[in-house]
Formats: C-alpha cells, structure tokens, sequence
C-alpha cells in the first residue's frame, strides 16, 4: 500500500470530514456515528486496514497531518481534543471495527 493510496479512509473520513465539516456535525463523535451508521461494513474494513498500514509505519505527525488534509481530504484537526493524528486514527480504527 502507498500511504497516498487511502481510498477508503478519503470515503470515510474525506467525506464526512470535510472543510465544512462543523457545519453539519457537532463533534467528530457526532460524525463518526453518522459514518458507522451509514457506510457499508466492508468499507468500514477497509478504513480499519489503511488505518493499520499507517500505524504500522510510525509515520511522523506532520506526515499523517499531510495524508489526512492532502490525500483522504481529513480536515478534522485532533490537536483540538488534545490529541494527536495516531491517536485519533487509532480511535477511527475502534470504531470503524467495532460497527
């Protein structure tokens, strides 16, 4: 897997959110129930897949910063809940998996 090759998490998170993704959404909770409630359970699969491909390759911050904005269109910024972007994706994967 190319870590530029996230077509997955793009339709996972890309779509959901988006640049005006708090204009729909209260919280990336409020959005990460939308998404297990609405997306099929293989493509959620296979966010959990690309989510452990990244993990597995203990990229940088500024790198899976880069990924989440550039290549899947993530605009959700996980600094402001005091986190950092493997922190958020490992929280993603559990719920991704546990749908």
């Amino acid at each position: 897997m190319t870590y530029q090759n996230i077509e997955a998490l793009g339709q996972l998170l890309g779509c959901y959110f988006h640049q005006d993704w708090t204009d729909e959404f209260d919280s990336d909770e409020a959005a990460f129930q939308v998404i297990v409630d609405s997306e099929p359970k293989e493509r959620l699969l296979a966010g959990v897949k690309e989510i452990d491909a990244l993990l597995a390759a203990s990229l940088p911050e500024d790198e899976l910063r880069s990924l989440m904005a550039e290549s899947a269109g993530c605009y959700f910024d996980p600094g402001s809940e005091g986190l950092t972007y493997e922190q958020w994706l490992k929280r993603a994967r559990q719920k991704f998996a546990q749908a």
